[in-house]
């Protein structure tokens, strides 16, 4: 059922906030009539965030680090017993840094009026994974908010884990991609003519090889402007084309398609997929629900469906095996401990082992992956230099044979 933000007047005048759920804004307002309320205003939340998430790329994001260590503080304070207006004040107080201040800050205001924790985080205006505020209001809903907080602050930080060595791992190709085109165009705009003119005032043809040379740099030369517009254009349009669901999943398919990524992509899909499954179904959410929350850490929208059909599937009363063995992409060893669990009631120790598994094989699936891109990469670079050191030196040699 739709939930919709409201402010009212109290019989006493004063302003009170909250959500209320109703199949319609008119409804709302009929039923804080009817506990003694005047409405003033009542907004859909789901538009609203719907709304934000449309702009999700121009919003400020919360780093993955800050939002575990925030989540391993709330839910700290929260199982010593203080209430939760109370941690999110302490919190934002011992934040380190302006935009966590802002972000905790802004939490603490909205919950401090009358709203749930997840409501907060949804009308933050900050960029937050949709997974993690789906959690938590699962949490609250379920009333198991401290150990879902609990589980997914560890979850949170395992996957930062994995994030950082990706991306240390990836430092050394990108500065080598960077600099391999840094070096390229340095050579064609500015290197390359001045050189090859002193052949002009002779009258001898140039290699094939050496015309074409100079006819791409003269092209960069003449355009870059418009091709670096061009560039920044094509970046736009592919952002605004993703936040369409149609695009997203054209796009995923093809990644889907290509044998190299599949494993890699299905592994990593699998590994948080079974980490927010197990994580919510330990915290005592049926397993329904955490099967719609689940579906949100699916990055790739192919997968994502399957598992929403999944949803369905069990809540007719299909088992979690059998459902997942019809999605057609799970890897067999992670069937088989979830059918282990199910057959002896360890469904969720079965998905967080298995999440381990996977996540290490992910890693090293990248480590692999980033070990064969360096060589490939001193290749491909090697091969531009070369091409272009032969096409300034082909018309010496052509000289020298002329004079010999």
């Amino acid at each position: 059922m739709p939930s919709f933000e409201y402010q009212a007047l109290t019989s006493s005048g004063r302003t009170q906030k909250g959500t209320q759920e109703g199949e319609s804004a008119r409804q709302v307002r009929q039923q804080l009539r009817d506990q003694g309320l005047t409405p003033l205003d009542v907004t859909p939340v789901v538009d609203r965030r719907k709304a934000l998430s449309s702009l999700s790329w121009l919003t400020p994001k919360i780093p993955i680090a800050d939002l575990s260590l925030m989540t391993r503080q709330i839910f700290t304070l929260l199982g010593a017993g203080m209430p939760m207006a109370d941690a999110l004040r302490s919190v934002a107080n011992q934040a380190e840094n302006k935009v966590m201040k802002r972000f905790a800050t802004g939490i603490f205001e909205k919950v401090s009026e009358g709203h749930s924790y997840a409501q907060a985080l949804t009308s933050s205006g900050f960029n937050l994974p949709s997974d993690y505020v789906a959690t938590v209001r699962a949490g609250e809903e379920s009333g198991h908010l401290v150990e879902v907080l609990s589980r997914m602050a560890e979850s949170i930080e395992k996957q930062e884990k994995i994030r950082k060595k990706m991306r240390s791992a990836l430092i050394y190709p990108t500065l080598m991609v960077v600099m391999a085109v840094a070096i390229i165009l340095f050579l064609m705009a500015f290197v390359v003519p001045k050189v090859v003119s002193v052949f002009d005032n002779m009258n001898q043809s140039l290699p094939p090889l050496t015309q074409g040379l100079l006819s791409t740099s003269e092209f960069l030369d003449q355009h870059w402007g418009w091709l670096l517009l061009g560039g920044i254009g094509m970046i736009v349009v592919y952002k605004m084309l993703m936040q369409k669901e149609r695009w997203r999943s054209q796009r995923d398919q093809v990644l889907l398609s290509v044998p190299a990524l599949r494993k890699f992509l299905v592994y990593s899909a699998s590994a948080r997929w079974a980490r927010t499954l197990g994580v919510l179904h330990a915290s005592g959410v049926p397993i329904t629900e955490a099967l719609r929350i689940s579906s949100e850490v699916m990055n790739l929208l192919p997968l994502k469906q399957k598992v929403m059909q999944m949803e369905v599937e069990v809540r007719e009363g299909q088992k979690l095996y059998s459902s997942m063995k019809q999605a057609k992409f799970f890897p067999a060893l992670l069937l088989n401990l979830v059918e282990t669990g199910e057959g002896n009631g360890q469904v969720d120790v079965m998905l967080l082992k298995g999440a381990e598994h996977y996540e290490e094989e992910v890693d090293t699936a990248a480590t692999t992956l980033v070990s064969l891109l360096e060589p490939i990469m001193i290749v491909i670079m090697g091969g531009v230099v070369l091409t272009i050191v032969l096409a300034i030196m082909l018309p010496i040699f052509q000289m020298n044979s002329m004079v010999g």
